[in-house]
């Protein structure tokens, strides 16, 4: 994951922090450019913005940094429902894909609960579920399954459309090939955390530690 010799802290912190200040730099930017554009209204939505990227670097710094620093495993007092955190990934990526007519779908039981911090396990599934939506060509699908065989797994892919529909249905679509993604921090992240990632361009695998896991209909 990391070139021979290379500090893992200290190249996390260079891939967290130069996102997070573009960020923050920008949306202040554009939010002191709202009033001459006559787009005042977008001003809340450029806060909402600005509040969760301080709050991710405040986090970053506190947390993620030094277990990165120590190899240490995160806390583990309590434990995440998986299926909340999901959902709320869903619901982001939905929004995200209505530009590249993408649809989303999630097939999770009722609760899961993983024993990783609530706020780490938010930006791991947020950022790959909102990667594969991106990644994914015009008209296609993606799937989304919570699983447990036997290990607790986030398993995703994007379908294109050609497998979606009937030769006379078919939409032409994009066959581009997409490299690999680059998520060295979130595999870096998933196994500060006691989990694996696997990922290629179409698709991701995510186990993370299970706690109290309850019975589920499914």
């Amino acid at each position: 994951m990391f070139a021979t010799g290379e500090d893992p802290a200290a190249r996390m912190r260079h891939e967290l922090h130069t996102p997070l200040t573009s960020i923050k730099a920008y949306t202040r930017l554009l939010r002191d450019d709202l009033p001459a554009a006559g787009l005042a209204d977008g001003a809340a939505c450029l806060d909402a913005i600005d509040r969760n990227a301080v709050r991710l670097e405040r986090y970053v710094d506190t947390v993620v940094l030094p277990l990165a620093a120590t190899g240490a495993s995160p806390p583990r007092e309590g434990a995440t429902d998986l299926v909340a955190v999901v959902r709320d990934a869903v619901d982001l990526a939905r929004r995200v894909a209505v530009a590249g007519a993408v649809s989303v779908h999630a097939d999770v039981p009722d609760t899961a609960r993983v024993a990783v911090d609530e706020m780490i396990c938010r930006h791991l599934v947020g950022q790959l579920v909102l990667w594969l939506t991106i990644a994914a060509p015009p008209h296609a699908h993606v799937e989304i399954a919570l699983r447990r065989d036997p290990a607790l797994c986030l398993e995703a892919r994007f379908v294109p459309a050609g497998e979606l529909t009937t030769a006379a249905q078919r939409r032409p679509s994009d066959n581009t090939p997409r490299p690999t993604p680059d998520l060295q921090v979130a595999e870096a992240v998933a196994n500060l955390c006691g989990g694996d990632l696997r990922l290629d361009a179409t698709s991701f695998r995510l186990s993370l530690p299970a706690s109290a896991l309850a019975p589920s209909p499914r």
